[in-house]
């Protein structure tokens, strides 16, 4: 405790208690706290990821999320309990408790709860927060392991060997998770390390606090930090949802993806490489899922970028994972935007360019077309 208090430059308001949990303990207080951090957002995500064909029909975010934790750590700070959790009968090494011990230290400065519960729930946003959480603690793990080997390391080298020490973990859990909580997951860690070493090389160790006080808002300003200097906001997005709730649809949930789960959702159909390009030149967006009294869903995503040629790469990306999964029913060009229709496990989906907006509605035919007459 008092070297990770020297390494990350606060001071301890309390100590921090051990609990040592067998497996039926831990993994059931896993669940716990997944589900008090967002269990409700995340099964509303589930619904809509999965109304947007991004998921398996049934996919449960929350009960997955709990899983994922409880199987990739054998220890955990809980911010309900105030207290490291430890798995019994597992090594646990100075570093790993190190990473807990930099968590319970956030959480008396800055409380963690606070961050990671803000509201409206913001996907995007809540991504950028963990990768800000965990890069913090990464960084103060990394240089109680290397000491100054780690300030000798440069940017790049430090992103590949995160990559490289998660290379293993996902190719040993990567078939059991969507590649879109997989790679969400793994964006914590590796991009958060690389995110907060370099702010902390350009403004020295003080910025750190200030990514907890000033948290970035999207994913895009943790892969892109010069985005976060800049203070370079996500584009509004505005939706006119009064046809579609006169006719008796209502809105069940709505959140950005961002870039980091674009670049999941892609990963899912394409070469990592051709999913970061894709993904890159990310401006804005929102996803929304509208429900209405007889069970039926629709999907509707709306995206802005950079530029028109971001938002064609984008559009051809989308349009291959559509490819890949399903048959195409229509393509349709005018003076002013492209689309494509497919239908894909019994739904329509329809895939619309125009100017530097792609835009994707999902679901039963006459009401995809309706929607996206009524929306764009």
């Amino acid at each position: 405790m008092r070297r990770v208090a020297e390494l990350r430059g606060l001071a301890w308001y309390a100590d921090v208690p051990l609990t040592e949990l067998y497996a039926w303990e831990y993994g059931p207080r896993n669940s716990e706290m997944a589900n008090y951090l967002g269990g409700d957002d995340l099964r509303a995500l589930s619904r809509l990821a999965s109304a947007g064909g991004m998921l398996p029909e049934g996919t449960d975010l929350a009960t997955l999320a709990a899983s994922f934790a409880a199987i990739s750590a054998g220890a955990n700070y809980s911010p309900l309990d105030k207290r490291v959790l430890l798995l019994a009968n597992q090594p646990h090494g100075l570093s790993l408790l190190a990473h807990e011990y930099v968590h319970a230290l956030q959480d008396q400065h800055f409380d963690l709860l606070r961050l990671l519960t803000a509201r409206p729930y913001n996907f995007d946003r809540s991504e950028a927060i963990f990768a800000v959480i965990e890069g913090d603690a990464l960084n103060v793990q990394r240089r109680l392991e290397e000491g100054e080997a780690f300030m000798r390391r440069s940017l790049a080298e430090i992103t590949r060997q995160e990559d490289e020490r998660l290379r293993s973990y996902r190719a040993e859990i990567g078939d059991l998770f969507p590649p879109l909580l997989t790679e969400t997951f793994i964006f914590r860690y590796r991009d958060g390390a690389r995110f907060v070493e370099e702010l902390r090389r350009k403004k020295g160790q003080s910025v750190i606090d200030e990514l907890f006080r000033h948290p970035p808002t999207s994913s895009e300003q943790i892969l892109h930090p010069e985005k976060y200097l800049a203070r370079e906001e996500p584009r509004a997005i505005e939706l006119d949802t009064g046809t579609l709730t006169n006719g008796g649809w209502r809105l069940v949930t709505a959140t950005p993806l961002g870039e980091i789960g674009i670049r999941g959702l892609l990963l899912s159909a394409l070469a990592r490489p051709e999913a970061i390009q894709a993904a890159a030149g990310w401006g804005g967006d929102c996803a929304y899922l509208f429900a209405r009294e007889d069970g039926a869903e629709l999907f509707f995503w709306k995206t802005v970028w950079d530029s028109r040629r971001d938002a064609e790469e984008f559009y051809r990306a989308y349009n291959e994972l559509c490819r890949r999964k399903g048959e195409l029913m229509a393509e349709r060009h005018d003076p002013s935007n492209r689309s494509f229709i497919w239908r894909i496990a019994g739904r329509l989906t329809w895939v619309k360019l125009e100017g530097d907006e792609v835009s994707i509605a999902r679901g039963n035919a006459a009401e995809v077309e309706d929607l996206m007459r009524d929306l764009l």
